[in-house]
């Protein structure tokens, strides 16, 4: 298990990968990044002080993808779940491209249930 230090970086860098993939049209590099950041995900699933640690360091980044995947997975992990909630509603109105418009699905899936299937845990 790596250090919160380290995860953030990659976390961040890996979702700025994910962020430019449509854009660049390098989608192999961008499965990549999105792999690592399910490998992030599954990290800090075993252990609740890391993901504290880390989810508490992405929630002030100024980029929006990554606090898009970040209230994501604070979402998945049952951790500050409100003001994820909250990040992705504001997120989905700044009506900045693809970011935007993912965030507004996510709460759909949310709503219905679906992004807790997806992510294979209980609401």
């Amino acid at each position: 298990m790596q250090d919160k230090k380290i995860l953030v970086e990659e976390f961040i860098n890996h979702c700025l990968i994910a962020e430019e993939t449509p854009m660049t049209g390098d989608y192999k590099r961008g499965n990549k990044s999105n792999k690592a950041l399910l490998a992030i995900l599954e990290q800090l699933k075993q252990s609740s002080e890391l993901a504290t640690g880390v989810l508490d360091e992405l929630f002030l980044h100024e980029n929006p993808f990554v606090l898009y995947v970040c209230s994501i997975y604070a979402i998945v992990l049952n951790y500050r779940r409100a003001e994820a909630l909250k990040m992705l509603e504001k997120i989905a109105g700044m009506e900045q491209n693809m970011t935007s418009f993912e965030a507004s699905i996510v709460l759909e899936q949310y709503e219905s249930g679906e992004l807790f299937k997806l992510y294979g845990v209980s609401k």
